[in-house]
């Protein structure tokens, strides 16, 4: 059976949820990205050049342009008008789209989306469409950063672009910024532009669609540390087999299957520092890194089905009422809300840090059954875990071997493309990487 990790979930329940998601990384990054957007949006919706869903993917490319710079803090020193810090932001930015979005295509006009016109016009081997759509975000950066951050009027703004006619600027493109007119600031034109907020849900996003994107906010998490890269799709897996073991419907799978992929969104708050910390948390660090669980629910923003936000917000709850953040106990939780716990804390024994290597799977063992002796875990679920322990971790870790292989893969590229001088070189190597990877073999 096919299954499904979206239910009653759409176009703008997903751009709403990455806006909040991204907020908790640097909310000037999430205005920009929507700012951006939606100046894209305004330069290239009457020209004819696209078809209705490759503006909108556009639209969503540009949203998230600056996801690199979720990585690697170069937050402050990008966002001026005048920026030479290009680089390392948008090829980790391409890297991670290229990988782990729906809008792969779309990934070399990440790379190259700060390129002045003047080196890009010269890239023979790109295509005229990929420059356009590099400049079109170039541009629209440029502009609300020229408006938003550094208070310019319109026409101050178009003056500072114009000095950088066929130098920083295609002209063909700058022609399309020139024929706006910007009243107020960006963030209210955009909030009062209704035909923006149609045009983005009107398309509707395919389930596997949305299913990417919700992915990709989970890479984006379990990429932060080294330690969680595999942690959401260990759950997951786990929740997985756990479910099947336990005879779930299909539909209760289903709602397994995107509770647990959805289960720890709000990590994106949590401090660096306290993912990784070398050690057991202080109380005011796991003070901290339980309001996890809130921000998550925060994240949803009503827009994800009720069952699914109980799984989700419900995965560190315990029987006999000790959990957070609600301290419920065994009437209030279901078999699927019980499962993900169970799958959580399985992945966390299984997880290394580094101050441990992952338990050993007698030990987990002795864990849950200790857990379930003292009325915290649901009794036949441990038993079936413990049980069937060794096949459900032979199958998790064959589905999170290609996303560590990938992840190795990718910070080698990012090493590779860093000891590059040239700009041209740079170019050259990212847009060499075309080659295809092993699936990510989630449930």
């Amino acid at each position: 059976m096919q299954m499904q990790y979206t239910q009653n979930v759409n176009n703008q329940s997903v751009l709403g949820i990455i806006r909040r998601f991204c907020s908790y990384i640097d909310t000037r990054l999430t205005e920009h990205g929507t700012h951006v957007a939606y100046i894209v949006y305004r330069m290239i919706k009457e020209t004819g050049q696209y078809s209705q869903e490759e503006l909108r993917d556009i639209c969503f490319a540009a949203q998230i342009h600056d996801i690199g710079a979720f990585k690697t803090e170069e937050v402050s020193r990008m966002l001026q008008f005048e920026t030479k810090d290009v680089w390392n932001h948008s090829f980790y930015g391409f890297l991670f789209v290229h990988y782990f979005s729906p809008l792969r295509e779309l990934a070399p006009a990440v790379l190259l989306h700060h390129i002045s016109w003047s080196l890009l016009k010269k890239q023979d081997h790109l295509s005229d469409k990929l420059k356009d759509l590099a400049q079109l975000i170039h541009i629209a950066d440029r502009i609300d950063v020229s408006m938003s951050l550094e208070k310019m009027t319109w026409e101050e703004t178009l003056k500072a672009l114009d000095r950088g006619t066929d130098i920083s600027f295609a002209p063909h493109i700058l022609k399309l910024a020139k024929n706006l007119d910007f009243k107020d600031t960006i963030d209210e034109e955009w909030r009062m532009d209704d035909g923006y907020t149609d045009f983005l849900t009107q398309i509707p996003l395919s389930d596997d669609e949305i299913t990417g994107y919700l992915k990709m906010l989970v890479f984006i998490i379990d990429f932060r540390s080294h330690y969680t890269v595999t942690h959401t799709i260990t759950t997951t897996s786990i929740s997985y087999e756990l479910g099947k073991l336990e005879s779930l419907s299909e539909e209760q799978l289903n709602r397994v299957l995107c509770g647990s992929l959805l289960h720890d969104l709000g990590k994106i708050s949590i401090p660096v520092e306290i993912l990784e910390f070398p050690g057991k948390l202080d109380k005011q660090a796991m003070t901290i890194m339980r309001t996890h669980v809130e921000r998550t629910e925060e994240i949803f923003g009503g827009m994800i089905d009720e069952s699914i936000v109980r799984i989700a917000l419900r995965h560190h709850e315990k029987l006999n009422g000790s959990g957070y953040p609600k301290g419920l106990t065994a009437k209030d939780l279901t078999k699927e809300e019980r499962l993900v716990a169970i799958a959580d804390i399985i992945s966390a024994l299984t997880g290394t840090r580094s101050y441990k290597e992952a338990f050993p799977t007698d030990s987990i063992r002795t864990i849950l059954m200790n857990m379930k002796r003292d009325g915290l875990l649901d009794s036949d679920i441990v038993d079936i875990a413990v049980w069937n322990l060794d096949q459900i971790l032979e199958m998790t870790k064959i589905r999170c071997r290609p996303v560590l292989s990938i992840y190795e893969r990718l910070w080698k590229e990012y090493d590779e493309f860093l000891e590059l001088k040239s700009s041209h070189e740079k170019i050259q190597f990212a847009l060499s990487i075309q080659e295809p990877v092993s699936p990510i073999l989630w449930p």
